[in-house]
């Protein structure tokens, strides 16, 4: 029998670094609901609302088992009455949702880079290093926070503080996964920290991932409305030389989201033109593409495409705001 737990948390955080991709981490947030299946050692995180289950990337499994368990959960789903809705699903998922009669759209890309390439370097990296000598100038230092070996709570609570301070000075429309969680379900996970007269200024959170070859993810940066110019850019560089001297080949940037919808499949023609019609109005308002245009300086060398499935291809008001339900899309 098919069970849902409500967080199973050390079995989903060993699931989430060995299989996770860009957007796992968030399944792990006590907020979100688990579907397991007992013959399969895998996870689905996903949010239940408006008659739907929005689910947080791919399946959390080995390979070879997406297809298997992404079947288990359509079965409990049509047993609750629920349409399934992925975000940022890889190629894979997508080819298992188009043999199944989903609605699939392209939306974003994975953005990967490669570490040996420092971003700094020549023609290309000049503007981002005279942006980061000025930084450096004003006396931003960066530092790993051995953080899961060796806590520092007074060093925590600062970083606690500039996120708070962060997240109260964002204002206009926005969408997010959820609240940072910055030093919870600490196993495979690294924090680079920026501090500006001995206070913490900035905070980049990486985790240990299963993404498309690479074993990293920036999942995280931010600073303090009061720090000085470019030191989320000086903590994206520290971060990308500590994978360098590590011998890393690759690091996941995270998701860059699209201007427009790109190829979408499996759905009529009205719910097509709806959904580029209102993806091109969020995109301009939010200025999501903003996202990709930051990561483009570190040299992106690879980009994979993510997608949103619709078990249902006709897409509705309800799958509108299921989706807008699990970005937490807010006027502020």
């Amino acid at each position: 029998m098919t069970e849902i737990f409500n967080r199973p948390l050390s079995p989903a955080v060993e699931l989430v670094r060995r299989y996770g991709g860009p957007v796992s981490h968030a399944v792990l947030d006590p907020s979100r609901s688990i579907f397991r299946d007992p013959d399969i050692d895998g996870l689905i995180g996903f949010l239940p609302t408006y008659r739907c289950a929005v689910v947080l990337g791919d399946p959390v499994c080995a390979p070879e088992n997406k297809a298997a368990l992404a079947d288990a959960f359509a079965a409990h789903c049509a047993n609750n009455n629920r349409s399934i809705l992925y975000t940022a699903a890889t190629a894979d998922m997508q080819a298992y949702a188009r043999d199944r009669g989903y609605g699939t759209m392209e939306f974003a890309s994975l953005l990967m880079a490669d570490p040996r390439h420092d971003p700094e370097e020549g023609h290309q990296g000049y503007h981002l290093r005279q942006h980061l000598n000025h930084t450096r100038r004003t006396g931003v230092t960066v530092s790993e926070y051995m953080g899961e070996a060796a806590p520092d709570v007074l060093l925590e609570a600062q970083a606690e503080t500039v996120c708070e301070r962060w997240l109260s000075t964002r204002h206009g429309p926005q969408m997010y996964l959820g609240c940072p969680r910055l030093f919870e379900d600490r196993p495979g996970r690294r924090w680079f920290i920026a501090k500006h007269a001995g206070n913490v200024v900035g905070v980049l959170s990486m985790l240990r991932v299963s993404c498309i070859d690479s074993s990293s993810l920036i999942n995280i940066v931010f600073s303090s409305p009061a720090a000085p110019l470019y030191t989320n850019e000086l903590m994206v560089v520290a971060a990308l030389q500590a994978l360098r001297e590590e011998g890393a080949s690759t690091v996941c940037l995270g998701i860059g989201p699209r201007a427009t919808l790109g190829r979408i499949d499996g759905c009529d023609g009205v719910s097509e033109l709806l959904s580029r019609s209102l993806y091109w109005l969020s995109a301009k308002i939010m200025h999501q593409h903003g996202k990709t245009e930051f990561w483009e300086k570190y040299h992106v060398t690879r980009r994979e495409p993510l997608y949103l499935l619709f078990q249902s291809p006709r897409i509705g008001f309800r799958e509108v705001n299921a989706l807008f339900r699990a970005f937490h899309f807010s006027m502020k």
